[in-house]
């Protein structure tokens, strides 16, 4: 009887509370038109509730109270107009209210109050609850309000109680409406929950909501840690960039170049190895990357890769390409640094040139910068230093730390050589050693860099040459002199010009031409709109009396020229004169020239002239073809073999093919087959083949019957046997082999080291790894 007078006494009580909030609610502001003062009436009623005597008035709130302002300031009353607070306040509501003129907002029985400039909580029976301290007070969230003490911030709950001490530059609740505060000092963030456990440390650039499951935080070095939002991490993995869809419920992840895809619960839709991932209104569209693997020639898989493309850094790391972006990895794949420059070049000693928007600088293998990227041009040199071209063309070299070791104090410093620098400071040319210091301080007027042990300086008025003694090797009495190679000097004296060598001795003098340029060594001459031409030991070799040179072959010992529109050739350093503008016209046919030799052709047949046009074999061959190894294959009766440039027969013409000798090796075809023999026909490779080829790297190849490739070893072993639609000599001991479109290594003895399974391969620049592409780039499609 008891307990059920105790219920009806609690109903009755709790009606009454709800009879008051709901009669409260019907009491509406009302501003009075004679006096311009707020008060309250019932809905209908011509009568105050409460008469009008405040300059600001706000609706009751539902367990009736409300907040008014008179002359005096803000205070709260209930519904019969009692004033519930011992003083008046500036204003209530909260620092963070986006409209300060609106109704406050209560958080249950609480309200902030401001007094002055600081702000403090108060129930709606007047007593505060956080004392009037706090320069900010923001609205309470899930029971948690943040403060701001002396320009530090913190938390309090709503007893009052410091649940996160007021130490931090900032503080900021979770977006996505999370339990979480993201703290802030010194420019790094971390996340504390609502009874302030640290979630996430302070040690974090950035820190943000990304999805329904998962956090996303930015490390110091740029990239992004996914946390839960217990603080446990989703991966081990570090990310480059994000990207949340909220139409779609979908989280895209970047990392390095390569996209995944999470839903809203992060579960993997697809891993982060695709070139690109969009949606439309009913798919998600997948682009991947083709499927490379790294490994060794030997067949050693070492890691496997999504991207564009890859190839060898140094010193065992690997550059790889991601949609025109570069980054740097280690050999099994994990990452050093990604799409931090435009380009990066070979690693050295740790170091690599890097260039970024047409500036160059030096990183480490982990990207960081050694040497700032702001030169136009930069170089390493032999000693370990780099050489670098500022924008205001000002040179400097600076070591492998990064410290400049000349800084600006030379107008120029040249290329490193001979273990010397040139520089030039105040117009005087000097040198510095490999260590950068002062080896001759400058005191000429005029340098060049070493060329072997050799230097052309001049002094106040006269050149001379230096060695690596500081010794005159020529005593500086030559109005002008330049290097042309390494012991061999252009000179101008007495208003002539010529060439001597480092003995002093002239080689060459004239008056009348002029020097048209200087090519390797070599020196063409002008005379009267006519060309001639030096050798590199600064001998004359042609007159200036042709329309034009061709250079091109140079290196072959040659040059060719034209006379009157008429093409002839010399060998360069050869001294028994210059060909006439019709020393070739005996002839009937020329060809190109070949160990000073040029096939000809007379009435159709063949032989050999020099570069003076003379017959030096006589035209009484069907065919000849080139000399090398100074044999030449010709034929007599349809029949090949070789003579030697003396016009004598080495090998009598027995094959009914034959080419030219290279390592003792020439191709040749017998009885309708094709085989190797040596210069004194003695068979390499049986005919026995329908053909067979030189490799690049001195192997064969060779044809069996059906098209079927294989390959030998110089010497007549046979590595692999004619079982291959195509062959590759890598030059490193293997070969690429390939059947029904696909490819595979086979070391050259025949052992398979890669399965014939792979779209393409290449060696990479080391020679010991090898790429193959297992799966080629496609694009998908699912629904959403």
């Amino acid at each position: 009887m008891m307990i059920q007078k105790a219920k009806i006494y609690f109903f009755n009580i709790l009606l009454l509370f709800l009879s008051f909030g709901v009669g409260a609610q019907n009491l509406q502001v009302v501003k009075d038109s004679n006096s311009d003062y707020y008060g309250y009436k019932k809905e209908g009623q011509e009568d105050w509730s409460i008469k009008p005597k405040y300059e600001v008035a706000y609706p009751f709130n539902l367990e009736g109270v409300a907040a008014v302002k008179n002359e005096k300031g803000f205070i709260l009353i209930n519904s019969k107009g009692k004033k519930l607070t011992p003083h008046t306040y500036e204003r209530f509501g909260w620092s963070d209210d986006a409209d300060s003129t609106s109704a406050p907002l209560f958080y249950g029985k609480l309200i902030g109050a401001k007094s002055g400039s600081k702000w403090g909580v108060i129930n709606t029976k007047g007593k505060e609850i956080i004392s009037v301290s706090y320069e900010n007070l923001n609205y309470f969230v899930n029971g948690v309000a943040i403060v701001n003490l002396q320009g530090r911030y913190g938390a309090l709950n709503t007893e009052g109680e410091e649940i996160i001490p007021t130490t931090f530059q900032n503080l900021r609740f979770m977006a996505g409406g999370l339990p979480l505060l993201v703290a802030k000092n010194d420019g790094l963030q971390g996340i504390i929950d609502l009874e302030g456990n640290w979630i996430l440390p302070l040690e974090y650039l950035n820190v943000k909501w990304a999805g329904k499951k998962l956090i996303a935080a930015m490390t110091v070095e740029g990239q992004w840690l996914f946390i839960d939002h217990a603080g446990e991490h989703y991966s081990d993995e570090l990310y480059s960039n994000w990207k949340w869809y909220h139409k779609q419920k979908k989280l895209l992840l970047n990392r390095n170049g390569r996209f995944g895809l999470l839903n809203e619960n992060a579960e993997e839709i697809y891993p982060t190895i695709y070139k690109n991932i969009t949606f439309t209104d009913t798919s998600i569209v997948a682009e991947s990357f083709p499927t490379l693997e790294l490994g060794t020639v030997e067949g050693e898989l070492i890691s496997t890769w999504n991207c564009d493309s890859i190839s060898f850094a140094g010193e065992d790391l690997i550059r790889y390409y991601a949609s025109g972006k570069v980054g740097i990895a280690d050999a099994k794949g994990k990452n050093k640094f990604f799409n931090f420059y435009d380009e990066i070049g070979d690693f050295k000693d740790g170091q690599a040139i890097v260039k970024k928007k047409n500036r160059y600088g030096v990183c480490d293998s982990t990207g960081r910068l050694i040497i700032p990227v702001q030169f136009i041009n930069l170089k390493r040199m032999p000693t370990g230093h780099y050489w670098t071209l500022d924008q205001s063309n000002y040179p400097d070299v600076y070591d492998h730390k990064g410290k400049n070791l000349t800084m600006h104090n030379y107008d120029m410093v040249g290329e490193y050589s001979q273990g010397k620098y040139l520089i030039r400071k105040a117009r005087l040319y000097g040198y510095l050693d490999s260590d950068l210091n002062e080896w001759i301080t400058p005191q000429f007027k005029d340098a060049e860099s070493f060329v072997g042990p050799y230097a052309v300086v001049r002094t106040n008025d006269y050149y001379g040459v230096i060695d690596l003694e500081k010794k005159w090797a020529i005593t500086p009495i030559i109005d002008r002199l330049k290097t042309v190679s390494e012991g061999l000097f252009y000179f101008e004296d007495n208003q002539e010009w010529g060439t001597l060598g480092i003995d002093g001795i002239e080689w060459f003098r004239t008056d009348s031409a002029t020097v048209e340029s200087f090519e390797n060594g070599y020196v063409v001459m002008k005379r009267r709109g006519n060309y001639g031409l030096l050798t590199n030991k600064g001998r004359l070799s042609l007159s200036t009396r042709y329309d034009s040179l061709k250079l091109d072959y140079l290196k072959e010992g040659r040059v060719e020229m034209y006379l009157d529109s008429t093409w002839l050739y010399k060998v360069v350093d050869d001294r028994e004169g210059e060909p006439t503008r019709d020393a070739y016209n005996l002839y009937d046919t020329l060809f190109y020239p070949s160990e000073g030799f040029t096939k000809v052709e007379i009435g159709g047949r063949y032989g050999f002239m020099d570069y003076l046009g003379r017959l030096r074999l006589s035209c009484r061959y069907e065919n000849v073809r080139d000399f090398s190894d100074d044999l030449a294959p010709f034929s007599i009766n349809h029949k090949w073999g070789f003579i030697n440039q003396e016009d004598v027969i080495t090998l009598q013409p027995r094959y009914e093919d034959l080419y030219g000798l290279k390592n003792n090796m020439a191709k040749a075809k017998s009885r309708g087959k094709w085989g190797v023999v040596n210069k004194d026909g003695k068979t390499v490779i049986p005919f026995e083949y329908e053909n067979v080829e030189r490799s690049d790297f001195g192997n064969w190849y060779i044809w069996e019957k059906g098209g079927r490739m294989g390959i030998y070893l110089p010497g007549g072993i046979k590595g692999i046997y004619g079982k291959y639609d195509q062959i590759k000599d890598l030059g490193i001991g293997f070969v690429e082999v390939q059947q029904n479109e696909k490819l595979g290594i086979d070391r050259i003895d025949g052992y398979n080291t890669w399965k014939i399974i792979y779209n393409s391969i290449h060696v990479l620049h080391n020679k010991k790894w090898i790429c193959l592409e297992r799966k080629k780039a496609d694009v998908r499609s699912v629904p959403l």
